[in-house]
């Protein structure tokens, strides 16, 4: 059996990604890929890279597609400068293979605390509500919906002096309004246990979209599970 180290174009730790990343260790993974910590070389700092799904064996056509997609995904993070929002630094391109490069921030996912925890008092429930809706604030006046706001989705900072700060992250199905290209009416993408209704009958999300769904991500928090139900990603 082949190993990283015999293949460098798999993935793994210490690849170097478009001759600047280089992997330290996996941290995360998605709908949209794996998510990496990684050592900026050029300007020695940690970053977290997201490999989005790999284009081989893909036809030329799917592939591109993606791309533009990560691209697309790039640009619209990239429009968010918020104290409680995931920066984006890059996006690059490793032998034809997208990969999204942002700010990395040590720190446990809503869903990881809720897992651990069950749920999380009404005081700590506000105050990480309040925080995701000022980054949200900044992103709908930059004309963007994030359509996938849930508890796998919401960062807290555990070290340091950024312990308790709040960031929002994965703009990956992120929506601008202005950039219609690679959008299609019927085609529901998010987490369906934080879906508002209007999206879940196939409508394109709106700005309430979100809303509702920071809602619905503040009733998990203090119920501990969402207002209609669970399915499998309903903590994810």
């Amino acid at each position: 059996m082949s190993s990283v180290a015999d293949n460098p174009r798999v993935p793994g730790p210490q690849y170097l990604v478009a001759g600047r990343y280089r992997l330290l260790s996996r941290i995360g993974g998605g709908g949209m890929g794996t998510v990496w910590l990684a050592r900026d070389q050029l300007l020695d700092r940690e970053v977290a890279v997201k490999q989005v799904i790999s284009t081989e064996g893909l036809s030329e056509d799917t592939a591109d597609t993606i791309r533009q997609r990560a691209m697309r995904e790039g640009r619209i993070a990239a429009r968010l400068s918020h104290r409680n929002a995931i920066a984006m630094h890059d996006v690059a391109l490793d032998s034809g293979e997208p990969w999204l490069v942002m700010e990395y921030l040590p720190s446990r996912s809503v869903a990881q605390i809720l897992h651990a925890t069950g749920t999380i008092d009404v005081a700590q429930s506000a105050q990480i509500g309040a925080q995701v809706a000022d980054a949200m604030v900044d992103a709908h006046a930059a004309g963007i919906i994030h359509r996938d706001i849930k508890p796998g989705n919401i960062l807290i900072a555990n070290t340091g002096r950024n312990a308790g700060l709040v960031k929002i992250t994965d703009f990956g199905i992120s929506h601008a309004k202005d950039d219609v290209t690679l959008t299609q009416t019927g085609i529901v993408t998010g987490t369906p246990a934080y879906f508002a209704p209007e999206v879940a009958r196939g409508q394109l999300p709106s700005e309430a979209s979100d809303v509702y769904s920071l809602g619905a991500t503040i009733y998990t928090m203090l119920e501990g599970l969402p207002p209609f139900g669970v399915d499998e990603n309903s903590l994810a």
